[in-house]
């Protein structure tokens, strides 16, 4: 019995090829505040934490009241010091609930977003 060497690379191959495609997208590590926290005071800055490295140009972050309002100033940027590192600047709110979206494209540009709440005591 011959076995083609075809079949044995190639399937080598694609499995090698395979794991990176999953990790190429930016996934949230942690965030200040956190889903679902509440705090005291109202966080100056909403900071998220990335796997991967960003794109600035394409990455938003956006904080919204509970009636839909944006609070947060302009779109979100990443840190200059820290590709993996997307923030927002945050007026000082009202007690209640709040909703944080965001948008980012990693550097081999595959695109993730999310959404998550907290709470202002």
């Amino acid at each position: 019995m011959q076995i083609s060497l075809t079949r044995i690379v190639l399937p080598l191959a694609l499995l090698s090829i395979w794991p990176g495609a999953i990790w190429a997208h930016a996934f949230p590590v942690d965030a200040e505040p956190g889903a679902g926290a509440t705090v005291e005071k109202t966080p100056l800055e909403i900071r998220i934490r990335f796997n991967a490295e960003l794109e600035p140009i394409f990455s938003k972050l956006r904080v919204d009241d509970s009636h839909g309002h944006t609070v947060s100033r302009g779109q979100g940027h990443i840190d200059p010091s820290n590709s993996m590192l997307l923030l927002t600047h945050v007026p000082m709110v009202l007690a209640g609930s709040y909703h944080v979206y965001w948008q980012v494209f990693s550097h081999d540009g595959h695109r993730t977003q999310g959404d998550y709440t907290f709470d202002v005591q």
